[in-house]
């Protein structure tokens, strides 16, 4: 294959939380080292993680990281249970017409935007300015199959999905994508201002998706290509993002060192901001096992922070590439990037969803019984006791452990993402 010349303009274009950035910090450093110039376009508060990471930055309205500007804000991600749809159109497509000022300025001179599936004014700029476009999507379900329906809402409603077939649920995917098709109206008036061709693609659906490239940034061995997906679409494998200088707190590392590997608790970058008695149920999950552990407690206000002295420590933040091979076991919220990094360390888990698609990643590594699932609603010490304790005692669980981290470990997803921006490029 032949490569473009180094010295290409990419403009990585992302939303979200901190787990929907360092995937796009993590290529833009292998892109750097390619030769080439890429500018991460995002919030503003993103401003500093993005330069201490030796990239170029490019401001992007809305400039929200969840969770935390807006007190209702994680009750009506995570607590109301509306489809992700909904969300986007309340939180996201009001801004619409201001991230598309901010991209278009910071994508003059570009030669190529990579595009996160939050950030709708991509398409646009991509159209107007004739750049090279490569979508990703962070998560399996993000490209909807009638083959593998998306765990959403009520568990009952996929179980039925799964259990009718694919057509009912192409049905069902049809009358979704008619229903939401309403709220895009204001992105298909951004097109006419921008000349652009009518189209009948609606951004929450196939219109996220890139014509020449799209990119599933996601392990491989959590969801394999259905026949309904786009042609175009390429799972790369989950693009881990490292700092050279990263390390584990003093205390946390002295803790780790005086006794036996712990149980790890985490609500990941979003949830961890909506806790509820995630933190005080775990704690005592912990000392009714009579095992250790640590609490990864985001900076949260907690009524007690444990130090330690009596086999629980809580901590803001630890990289999770060194904390979590030093587990016993990890208990998360299903995360795509924690649940990567949770495979990865070869450890069993326990994972209690919080919304969107958690619920089904959850179901996909419980499908290969590296995991079992707790619903938030029972999170409770009693049962997460009675679910650690079985998931640690099955030969079965750590068997596959192994094996699926493994094939995590095969997949390269920063190499394999970077050689298929470069080829779109060619």
């Amino acid at each position: 294959m032949t490569w473009p010349q180094p010295g290409k303009r990419i403009v990585l274009a992302t939303y979200g939380s901190l787990g929907d950035l360092q995937p796009f910090l993590a290529i833009g450093a292998e892109l750097r080292a390619r030769g080439h110039e890429p500018i991460v376009a995002t919030s503003e508060v993103y401003r500093e993680i993005v330069s201490t990471a030796n990239l170029g930055f490019a401001p992007v309205r809305p400039n929200r990281v969840p969770g935390q500007q807006e007190p209702d804000f994680l009750d009506r991600l995570f607590r109301e249970r509306r489809p992700p749809a909904e969300i986007f159109r309340e939180m996201f497509l009001p801004s619409l017409r201001d991230s598309l000022h901010d991209m278009l300025i910071a994508t003059d001179g570009a030669d190529a935007i990579v595009s996160h599936t939050l950030t709708a004014a991509s398409r646009l700029v991509a159209e107007s300015r004739q750049l090279v476009w490569v979508s990703t999507v962070m998560q399996p379900m993000g490209y909807l199959s009638r083959h593998e329906p998306p765990v959403l809402g009520p568990a009952w409603v996929s179980a039925s999905l799964r259990a009718l077939g694919p057509g009912p649920t192409a049905r069902f995917l049809r009358a979704a994508r008619w229903l939401t098709a309403l709220w895009t109206r204001d992105w298909h008036a951004l097109r006419a201002e921008l000349g652009l061709p009518i189209t009948e693609d609606q951004p929450l659906w196939e219109g996220q998706h890139a014509p020449r490239r799209s990119l599933g940034l996601f392990p491989r061995v959590l969801g394999s290509p259905q026949s309904d997906w786009p042609a175009q679409a390429r799972v790369t494998g989950f693009p881990f993002y490292r700092l050279p200088d990263r390390a584990l707190e003093p205390s946390l590392q002295q803790f780790l060192d005086a006794g036996d590997a712990p149980l790890v608790f985490t609500l990941g970058t979003t949830a961890v901001n909506d806790p509820g008695a995630f933190y005080e149920e775990s704690a005592e999950t912990a000392r009714r096992m009579g095992r250790r552990a640590v609490l990864l407690h985001g900076r949260r206000v907690l009524d007690h922070f444990p130090d330690g002295s009596d086999g629980v420590i809580a901590v803001p933040y630890a990289p999770h590439d060194l904390l979590f091979p030093k587990a016993l076991a990890i208990v998360h919220q299903g995360g795509i990037g924690t649940l990567a990094e949770a495979l990865l360390a070869v450890k069993p888990m326990l994972i209690m969803p919080y919304g969107h698609d958690q619920a089904d990643n959850a179901w996909r590594a419980s499908r290969f019984g590296v995991a079992r699932i707790i619903p938030r609603r029972k999170y409770r010490a009693s049962v997460v006791r009675r679910e650690l304790t079985r998931l640690l005692d099955d030969p079965v669980a750590r068997e596959a452990t192994a094996r699926v981290s493994l094939a995590v470990a095969r997949d390269r997803g920063v190499i394999a993402a970077a050689d298929l921006i470069e080829a779109a490029l060619s």
